[in-house]
């Protein structure tokens, strides 16, 4: 659910001091691994047996522990002294105080309301209205709802309203066994105006004192179908339809789309169609598909738009992904999450806003949202995910995790002119609640040559 949800905001300039306190989370990470691994006696010349092999199923089952047998940690403790317990499950009122890169400080209050299934004791859906204030977009209404018809179906709605530009309708729909079969299916529907976009130029040498504002208009919809061909490959198929246009954003103090790129604007301000299709080959053994802790997920895939389907853009994307987990000791404590991916488009020129990005949403967390634009891009992503504690949470299984991460990437015009020199290096720190059987809240810190990032969201970056 990585792609799922995510909330706004610039961020807030911190002292230098502040900045180089932030890496004592990650020293102190790699001090506490390194005792854990030497704190045993070396013993010299004695050969050790050879380490049998466990089977996924027999490592996976270990990793998810019954509540039964937790004792409620001090953070449990907090947490069950701000609820309010209901027999349908418990409310918990949670304050929101972010900041990012694109449109400053925006605070609120946002209850969760975790309904239970009484028979199965595990969390059925999810209710999680807010209410906020941001300098930029006024005040803010969103509705969430989760529902989990099991530990890996799902569906989503989310309906947004802001004094200023922002809005949005969203709908999702996912099943990994579609009909009793291993096919997948997954589905989406989304209008959505979001006036957090912005647009520095084109290119890794872009200058983000160029920094425009703009409002992305969006409406369409996505179908994706897998089939199982053999074991743990499969062959996917996305249809994409989405009306797009620009306008000017909501933050006056920075330039507008139409003063940067006068020229396009009265084209980038007409909706355009994009009709896409693409075709994957899928190798998928992860355990889980938003919470992995173990296995691989990769994919390489081609999309096509065409003007006889109907898109105003003819244009083909090639890329190519890998996702890896490992799991250290086959314990579930520390994670290994490695993600590689490479993308680049032939064919029309597009615009800025249907071209590869790098950025807040996009690989980079410590810069802003579509911070680096051209037509392909390369970025790696590294994390180590370190469950501090497992603990039960209102009765439900939990576990408190931070992950030290760094974010590499950088985008080109063509494959021809990739090169490492032009890398983006964005190392940080992730503060992470995972519920399961499928929710993951995360705070991620980022920092670089683009200054501080602070995010707050729903689902895993990958």
């Amino acid at each position: 659910m990585a792609k799922r949800l995510s909330v706004l905001h610039s961020c807030v300039s911190i002292p230098s001091y502040f900045r180089c306190w932030m890496f004592f989370p990650l020293f102190f990470c790699f001090v506490f691994a390194a005792s854990n691994s030497y704190s045993k006696p070396i013993k010299i010349l004695e050969k050790s047996p050879k380490k049998e092999i466990k089977p996924k199923e027999e490592i996976t089952k270990s990793l998810i522990s019954s509540t039964e047998t937790l004792k409620e940690s001090l953070f449990g403790k907090i947490i069950s002294h701000m609820v309010i317990p209901l027999d349908a499950g418990p409310i918990i009122p949670l304050p929101i105080v972010d900041s990012s890169k694109d449109l400053g400080l925006n605070y609120g209050i946002m209850p969760i309301w975790a309904i239970r299934n009484q028979e199965k004791k595990i969390i059925s859906s999810v209710i999680a209205p807010s209410f906020n204030y941001n300098h930029y977009l006024g005040t803010t209404l969103i509705y969430r709802h989760y529902w989990f018809p099991d530990e890996t179906k799902l569906f989503v709605f989310r309906a947004q309203y802001s004094q200023e530009v922002q809005k949005e309708i969203f709908l999702h729909y996912y099943t990994p066994k579609f009909l009793g079969t291993k096919g997948r299916l997954n589905w989406e529907f989304r209008h959505w105006i979001n006036g957090k976009a912005s647009f520095y130029g084109y290119g890794a040498h872009s200058s983000k004192d160029n920094k425009a504002n703009y409002a992305l208009h969006m409406t369409g919809e996505e179908f994706t179908a897998t089939v199982p061909l053999y074991k743990n490959l499969y062959f996917d198929f996305m249809h994409m339809w989405y009306s797009k246009k620009v306008s000017n954003g909501p933050v006056e103090t920075l330039l507008k789309i139409q003063d940067v790129l006068p020229a396009q604007y009265s084209d980038l301000s007409k909706r355009k169609g994009f009709h896409t299709n693409q075709f994957s080959i899928l190798y998928d053994d992860t355990d889980h598909p938003f919470l992995p802790k173990i296995g691989t997920n990769a994919k390489i895939s081609v999309l096509y738009s065409t003007k006889f389907l109907g898109s105003d853009y003819a244009y083909r994307t090639y890329s190519a992904e890998i996702k890896h987990y490992y799991n250290h000791k086959e314990e579930g404590e520390f994670v290994t999450a490695i993600r590689y991916f490479y993308q680049f488009q032939r064919g029309n020129e597009l615009p800025f806003y249907a071209q590869t990005t790098l950025g807040e949403s996009a690989g980079l967390r410590m810069a802003g949202d579509g911070r680096f634009v051209d037509r392909g891009k390369f970025m790696l992503n590294i994390e180590e995910r370190i469950t501090l504690s497992k603990t039960p949470i209102l009765k439900f299984f939990s576990e408190i995790e931070i992950a030290p991460f760094i974010d590499i990437g950088t985008v080109f015009d063509k494959p021809s002119l990739f090169t490492f020199s032009n890398m983006k290096y964005g190392p940080g720190m992730a503060f992470r609640i995972v519920i399961r059987p499928q929710v993951v809240g995360t705070m991620d810190i980022a920092f670089g040559s683009e200054g501080t990032n602070a995010i707050i969201k729903v689902g895993y970056p990958f």
